[in-house]
């Protein structure tokens, strides 16, 4: 039953499921009714009633001597993802800080083409923190992931309120551009301008939290690299550090 696999995929056992779908079709009911309808035998049901309880699906009810069970208004399913949201949201710092420090060596992934890029540059900005970017000449960036930089990606940056310091080429050609800096607080930005005889990079660095990343961009070789090294991250800064002054 396709509702099944549905209410299995959002974390309920493929009896929970089936028992959960029987109680809405029967309304109060006792568990042989309830075993019966789902053909489960009755001490197990006995068990799958007992967690749907815990879990706020099912309330209990008396009629005369008989225990009833009753399945919960569909809405409690979005009260029970929500609940199982906040748990992982509870620990989510503690996982992460058992990845960083259980990790002996640096984590390094690649990323291919546009959608992998696509994930990169998303991870950039799900965090609160400041991106410090060595930026690869426009030119040289392909349309597809230029559009998505400009149209997807940069308005989400702003909306999370994620702030950037980024040393890029001069393109203007006008000199008095050389070596200067201009701040735009409205796109939450500082630019450090470069002339090109100064500027040796033909790919992205971008250096946030404990991550680096390296993104080639040319159409022919659409790839990212991220290393997650606070070693790594601490020595690019410092070389970041020397262009932005």
């Amino acid at each position: 039953m396709l509702l099944e696999q549905y209410l299995q995929s959002i974390g309920l056992d493929d009896k929970e499921a089936k028992i959960y779908l029987a109680g809405l079709q029967l309304g109060p009911a006792a568990i042989q009714d309830l075993a019966k309808s789902s053909d489960i035998k009755r001490t197990t049901v006995y068990e799958v009633v007992e967690s749907l309880l815990n879990k706020n699906l099912f309330t209990v009810t008396q009629k005369g001597k008989r225990k009833l069970f009753v399945a919960q208004e569909p809405d409690n399913l979005l009260l029970f993802l929500k609940q199982r949201e906040n748990v992982l949201e509870q620990i989510m710092p503690d996982l992460e800080a058992l990845k960083n420090t259980s990790a002996k060596k640096p984590a390094i992934r690649v990323y291919d083409g546009i959608a992998g890029l696509k994930q990169v540059y998303l991870d950039m900005i799900k965090k609160p923190g400041e991106l410090s970017i060595l930026a690869a000449p426009r030119p040289l960036i392909a349309k597809t992931i230029k559009e998505f930089l400009d149209h997807e990606w940069e308005p989400l940056r702003l909306k999370n309120k994620i702030k950037r310091r980024w040393v890029k080429i001069n393109e203007t050609g006008e000199t008095r551009r050389n070596f200067t800096k201009e701040d735009r607080p409205e796109k939450l930005e500082t630019i450090k301008y470069l002339p090109a005889d100064h500027y040796p990079f033909s790919v992205g660095i971008y250096l946030y939290r404990q991550k680096t990343a390296f993104v080639s961009f040319a159409e022919s070789e659409l790839v990212a690299i991220v290393i997650r090294s606070p070693e790594i991250n601490r020595t690019l800064k410092m070389i970041f550090e020397m262009y932005w002054k």
